[in-house]
């Protein structure tokens, strides 16, 4: 056996030095292959029913360990005939879940790989998945399921494979999901988890921990990787204690304005209506949503955003929400058109002149009108600036408490508290959203052909915006 299958025990040797010196030779064999002896109380799946067990941790808090443990258990008691295996990808199923799995099952009962999965002396064989095809455990059906790193989910497709494998997971009257995660930034899987544990404590059971209640850890481990992590900070709080926070660190928006602004209802005669569209550029499932936000304006200056439109969609799909949002009272949309060029356009017109209504373009100078029924007004927009300082402006007046979300829209939240200046992730919904409100607040920039013209209207509105926040306190977040 290597030093790797017998690392549990150095727990039980913390506990009890003297635990192997009084074991006969039958006893200690049996007992190494009985690793739940060594687990902490926090790392123990309970035996009464329930839905879902989930163990939210710092790094190396032996979330893997207490569950690939549960999971042979139950495969060896006869409780789990159809099980499922869930991480980001199939080489972390491989790495993290199958290799431990087989690691600790017991030594008369060893678990074996199989197939590209594992497999156990009764015959039981577990199924792979990962949210890279978040629809291929639509048809499963299965009687536990073990999620792993739920963090590290794709964001695009997490929720779809998280919905898709739990729905699954309904085989016998026992039928339950294990998961475990570490915390870094907002996550809604596990966001809506935590909801369920608060709703329903004793269905839905959540365990948490810091590193540094792992007694089986070497000190070198712990003081190396501590040492990753400035203490205090957003970062040390979320991978050594396994806080979880509402939104990411370097997001622009926080939850709290979102929450402290909310409205029941919008204004029943707006000044205006206004829809802002980021065009992706496939409806493949793979592809990212296409971000079409409705927001409206108040006499006040008072902005509310009403809907959230965005998903994975066609041209003639967003097409046909922004002429029946016309002809119903917008006065038209604001289209980023850096990727997808004329064709949103010219999709807009071509179906607008089907239903009898005509588009009217706005060039840079003119100020968004007033509607006008049968017309559509579009103001196209190319972004020569990064989205940091394009969203800065429309992040502020959230702060302020001049932007108010009519309702929850729950995804499109997910992307304001979670995206981060700076990172890989299109975030098409902020996107959208930015544009509508820039609109709304008259802050669109004019002049793109005239960089210094445009550079001067930046720092007026900058300028402005600053003046106005001043008196609300809303400018310390955004460094204004």
């Amino acid at each position: 056996m290597s030093v790797e299958e017998i690392a549990p025990w150095y727990a039980l040797a913390h506990l009890d030095p003297g635990a192997f010196d009084r074991m006969t030779d039958a006893q200690a064999i049996v007992a190494l292959g009985n690793f739940a002896d060594a687990l902490r109380p926090t790392q123990v799946v309970p035996r009464r029913r329930f839905r879902s067990f989930g163990m939210i941790t710092g790094r190396g808090g032996g979330k893997t360990t207490g569950l690939a443990i549960e999971v042979n258990r139950r495969v060896r008691a006869g409780e789990c005939r159809a099980p499922a295996l869930v991480a980001p990808t199939e080489q972390r199923v491989s790495e993290v879940q199958i290799a431990n799995l087989i690691r600790l099952s017991p030594l008369d009962f060893r678990a074996e790989r199989y197939a590209g999965s594992v497999r156990w002396p009764n015959g039981v064989v577990a199924e792979v998945f990962t949210p890279e095809a978040p629809g291929r455990s639509r048809s499963g059906n299965f009687d536990l399921a073990w999620l792993t790193e739920l963090v590290d989910w794709a964001p695009n497709t997490r929720r779809e494979a998280f919905d898709n494998i739990t729905t699954a997971t309904r085989v016998g009257a026992k039928a339950c999901y294990l998961w475990d995660t570490t915390s870094r930034g907002k996550n809604e899987v596990i966001q809506f988890l935590l909801a369920e544990h608060e709703r329903d404590p004793s269905r839905h059971v959540i365990r948490r921990g810091t590193m540094f209640d792992n007694y089986a850890l070497l000190g070198a481990y712990m003081r190396d990787t501590t040492a990753k992590y400035v203490i205090g900070s957003r970062l040390y709080d979320e991978e050594i204690l396994g806080l979880v926070f509402a939104e990411s660190a370097g997001a622009l928006w926080r939850q709290e304005w979102l929450d402290e602004h909310r409205r029941a209802a919008a204004p029943s005669s707006p000044a205006m209506c206004l829809l802002g569209l980021d065009p992706a550029l496939s409806a493949h499932r793979d592809a990212d949503a296409v971000g079409l936000v409705r927001a409206e304006r108040d006499r006040d200056g008072e902005i509310y955003v009403t809907r959230d439109f965005s998903e994975r969609m066609t041209p003639d799909e967003y097409a046909t929400i922004v002429i029946d949002e016309c002809a119903r009272d917008c006065a038209g949309v604001v289209i980023e058109r850096n990727h997808a060029g004329d064709h949103p356009r010219d999709i807009i017109r071509a179906k607008a002149a089907l239903k009898g209504m005509t588009v009217e373009m706005l060039d840079a100078a003119r100020p968004f009108p007033r509607r006008s029924p049968g017309t559509i007004f579009i103001r196209e927009t190319v972004s020569t600036r990064d989205k940091e300082s394009r969203a800065s402006a429309p992040a502020a007046l959230y702060q302020a408490g001049r932007v108010h979300h009519v309702g929850i829209h729950a995804a499109l939240e997910l992307e304001l508290t979670t995206w981060e200046p700076g990172g890989s992730r299109s975030p098409n919904r902020l996107d959208a959203l930015t544009q509508a409100v820039n609109e709304l607040a008259g802050l669109t920039v004019p002049g793109r052909r005239d960089g210094k013209r445009a550079v001067s209207a930046a720092r007026d509105v900058h300028d402005a915006l600053r003046d106005a926040l001043r008196g609300t306190g809303g400018s310390r977040r955004m460094g204004l």
